[in-house]
């Protein structure tokens, strides 16, 4: 749902809301739960939700730890840029590849060039386009209050990112594209000597999203860095510092986040990701 245009778009998913959904389905007896969660505070108990997201077609397999018969609320897992902690549940995206084009390279091309700039578009869980930080003359660590102060930079990348939604298929003009996929990000290699008390990482990324800089990185992105990391001569390959077919930490603003890639072959055969999600209120709403 649009938050400042009121418009529901259809094209594509979001890994947070599934995560929400994963505990609501718990929370109102949509799935069933494992025998020794009805009572009590016992530990270990998890409910398994598969989700078929009817946007994409595809299906999220997530892990909920259950306590007293609903999802936990509490926990000791902390996400990157979420204040406090929470109950981690695990999201499996399940081959998700080709989400709204179909295929994980949706031009044919490991590399396409729009406006001069060299891009990568994947799609897996969401459809994305990758471009090297330094192609657009900037840091790649560069912040979103510095993005957001150079408009003309934010202009590039939204030319870039409709003109990509055309070759991908998702539009037939750059007038139609959506506004919520694909997403853009720049991305760039890790420091090659961190500073005392950094995490290593194997890629820094910096998203947009519907326009605006991503103060951390959608989940969709991150899962599609490790499917495009998996691609020959991508954009991502080139900078990603990780051997192909094991779990990638993705840098950005607000800290990191850990993806973990399982390939056949070519194929990825799954990603998953961890998020927490806790109800916050019921009500009605009457309009």
């Amino acid at each position: 749902m649009g938050i400042r245009d009121g418009v529901v778009d259809y094209a594509g998913s979001c890994g947070n809301m599934t995560a929400g959904v994963a505990a609501f389905a718990v929370d109102e007896g949509m799935v069933a739960l494992p025998s020794s969660s009805g009572e009590g505070e016992e530990a270990g108990a998890e409910a398994v939700v598969r989700i078929h997201n009817t946007n994409t077609g595809k299906l999220v397999e997530a892990t909920v730890p259950v306590i007293a018969g609903e999802a936990a609320a509490t926990g000791d897992f902390a996400i990157s840029g979420v204040p406090g902690t929470g109950a981690c549940i695990k999201l499996a995206f399940l081959e998700p590849a080709g989400s709204v084009t179909g295929k994980l390279l949706p031009t044919g091309s490991a590399v396409d060039v729009f406006d001069g700039v060299e891009t990568t578009c994947i799609d897996a869980s969401n459809p994305c386009v990758f471009i090297a930080a330094e192609s657009m003359g900037v840091s790649g660590t560069i912040s979103p209050a510095e993005m957001r102060a150079h408009p003309e930079l934010l202009k590039r990348l939204e030319s870039i990112r409709c003109q990509a939604a055309v070759r991908m298929g998702m539009c037939e003009e750059v007038g139609g594209t959506p506004a919520g996929v694909p997403k853009i990000s720049l991305v760039s290699p890790p420091p090659v000597n961190p500073a005392d008390g950094e995490e290593e990482v194997d890629i820094v990324v910096r998203a947009v999203s519907t326009g605006d800089p991503h103060g951390a990185v959608p989940i969709s992105v991150g899962v599609s860095v490790a499917a495009a990391g998996g691609v020959e001569g991508s954009v991502v390959e080139r900078v990603l510092r990780k051997e192909r077919g094991e779990g990638v930490v993705v840098a950005h603003p607000s800290g990191r986040m850990v993806v973990d890639a399982r390939f056949e072959g070519e194929r990825l055969e799954r990603a998953v990701v961890y998020r927490t999600a806790r109800r916050i209120m019921s009500g009605w709403v009457y309009v």
